[in-house]
C-alpha cells in the first residue's frame, strides 16, 4: 500500500510514548530506506518534499515527529532524557527494517542532525550513510548567562518549565513564503524546558568527545549563512572526522537549506553522494 508524508499513522515509542509517524513509498521498486529526522520546535510534516524528492529515487522514507513536536503529544520542548530520542529512533528502525529491508541511510537536520550524530556513535550497525543539514553542533550565538544559569538551577527543580528560545523565525530561511508558512503552523514551537537543554547541551559534549566512532559515510550540507547554528563549529567538525565525509556549502541561503527556493542545489549535489552509498553498501 502506498503513503506519502500527508498520511499520518500512531507509533508507541519504547516508554509509551504516543508519536506521530509519516511515511513515503518509492516511486517504483525499493532499493533502501531513509530515517528523516527534524529540527527543533518542527516536524515532519515540513519535508514533505523532500520526502517526495527521495520516493523518486526509489526510497522509502520515514520520519517521526519528536516527542513533545508537531503532531506527537507530550510536553512542547521537554525531553527527560536525550537517550529517549535514540530510543525512538531504534525502535523505528525495526519498524523499516520489517517493512523495507536493504540499506538504511540517514537524514538529519539541525537538532535532528545531533541526534542522528548520537545515533551514530552509539548504534552505528549497518547503516550505509547520512545526511546532516546545518547539524546542531554549536549556537550561532550562545544564549545570555542569566538563561543558562536559570537552566541549570530548574533543570531539576522544575525540569519541564517551558522557557522561549528566543529564536527569529525570519532567520530561517531568505524565502519569505517559506518564514510566512512557518510562522504560521501552529504545529511548530519555541519553547525548550531546562532539563532538555541540559540533555542537548550534554549530547553535543558527547558527539564532540565520542567522534572517532562515527564511521559511515556522511554527507554534511552547510547554509553560507546559518544564524542558528554555528556553521564554522559544523565545518571544523566535519573536518575533524576521519572517515568519509563530503562536505558542501551554500552561499545565499540561510539555516534550512532543504526549504531554500534554491534545494535544487542541494539535491543535485546529494543524489550523486546517495548513488555511491548505496552501490557500496549493495557490493559491501
Amino acid at each position: 500500500m502506498s503513503a506519502t508524508f500527508a498520511d499520518l499513522d500512531d507509533f508507541t515509542a519504547p516508554d509509551g510514548a504516543r508519536l506521530a509517524l509519516r511515511r513515503e513509498s518509492p516511486k517504483g521498486p525499493g532499493r533502501a530506506a531513509l530515517i528523516l529526522i527534524h529540527g527543533w520546535g518542527e516536524h515532519t510534516g515540513r519535508y514533505a518534499h523532500v520526502a517526495a524528492w527521495l520516493a523518486g529515487l526509489g526510497i522509502a522514507v520515514y520520519g517521526l515527529d519528536q516527542r513533545g513536536a508537531g503532531r506527537s503529544l507530550g510536553a512542547r520542548g521537554h525531553v527527560t532524557r536525550f537517550a529517549q530520542y535514540l530510543a525512538d529512533i531504534v525502535a523505528l528502525r525495526r519498524l523499516v527494517q520489517a517493512e523495507a529491508p536493504g540499506p538504511l541511510l540517514f537524514l538529519g537536520h539541525s537538532h535532528g542532525g545531533l541526534i542522528t550524530l548520537r545515533y551514530l556513535e552509539t548504534a552505528p550497525e549497518d547503516v550505509a550513510g547520512a545526511i546532516l543539514t546545518s547539524p546542531w553542533i554549536a549556537l550561532a550565538m550562545q544564549p545570555p548567562r542569566w538563561k543558562v544559569g536559570l537552566a541549570g538551577l530548574l533543570a531539576d527543580l522544575t525540569p519541564s518549565l517551558q522557557i522561549p528560545t528566543g529564536m527569529n523565525d525570519d532567520d530561517i530561511c531568505t524565502d519569505p513564503g517559506v518564514v510566512a508558512r512557518a510562522k504560521a503552523d501552529p504545529y511548530r514551537h519555541h519553547v525548550m524546558t531546562p532539563r532538555a537543554y541540559r540533555e542537548i547541551t550534554a549530547a553535543t559534549d558527547l558527539v564532540l568527545a565520542e567522534r572517532d566512532r562515527i564511521t559511515v559515510p556522511l554527507f554534511v550540507g552547510l547554509p553560507g549563512d546559518d544564524r542558528i547554528i554555528s556553521a564554522p563549529a559544523s565545518r571544523a567538525f566535519s573536518a575533524s572526522l576521519r572517515g568519509d565525509v563530503t562536505l558542501r556549502q551554500y552561499a545565499g541561503m540561510f539555516h534550512e537549506i532543504l526549504n531554500e527556493p534554491e534545494h535544487g542545489r542541494v539535491f543535485a549535489d546529494v543524489a550523486p553522494w546517495i548513488e555511491r552509498v548505496l552501490a557500496r553498501a549493495v557490493a559491501a
